[in-house]
């Protein structure tokens, strides 16, 4: 009878264990489908619930630049210039439409690592065909009172961080020079 309670106990263990993992994986896959439906940062509420401290920081603080260009040009003498912008591929990584699945989600402690499939279906343009494109990216994600991305890898470039970061010195350089 011992032995029967102890191999019940070791498999509620098992069991509580594999639907944590499991429920993670849900919330996990649940943030990675918002981001790739997310257009707007100027909806602090989604913004707030979505990205981690740190890198919402990081994207208000480019967007507070983005805005501040936008004014500048629009009171210049070429108002119909392009400002310096926050363009929504940020989080791709490149500007077309794209298609996007999960491969694997790696789950330490408060952080986890999902590997993401993306892919561009070929396409015609310009009489010219272009074939389809299949690369991964690797999103970084916090628990913090729930799971937050908190970065992005892209495969051949600089993290999502990196290129923010640098868009905000850029930008302004250019507001400092064009005074």
């Amino acid at each position: 009878m011992k032995r029967l309670l102890f191999f019940l106990s070791l498999l509620l263990l098992f069991n509580s264990c594999v639907t944590s993992k499991s429920s993670n994986e849900k919330e996990i896959t649940a943030k990675i489908d918002q981001l790739y439906k997310y257009t707007s940062p100027s909806n602090s509420t989604s913004s707030k619930e979505l990205f981690s401290p740190d890198l919402k920081n990081i994207l208000d603080q480019a967007n507070r630049i983005a805005d501040a260009d936008a004014q500048r040009i629009k009171n210049s003498n070429y108002p119909t210039d392009k400002p310096a912008a926050v363009e929504s591929f940020i989080f791709t990584g490149v500007p077309d439409a794209t298609n996007q699945k999960i491969k694997s989600i790696n789950v330490t402690g408060n952080t986890a690592e999902a590997i993401v499939e993306m892919e561009i279906s070929e396409y015609k343009a310009d009489d010219k065909i272009y074939p389809t494109l299949v690369w991964e990216n690797t999103i970084q994600l916090i628990n913090d009172k729930g799971w937050k991305i908190d970065n992005i890898i892209f495969t051949q470039r600089s993290t999502l961080k990196e290129q923010l970061k640098a868009f905000i010195i850029e930008t302004k350089k250019a507001l400092c020079y064009k005074k």
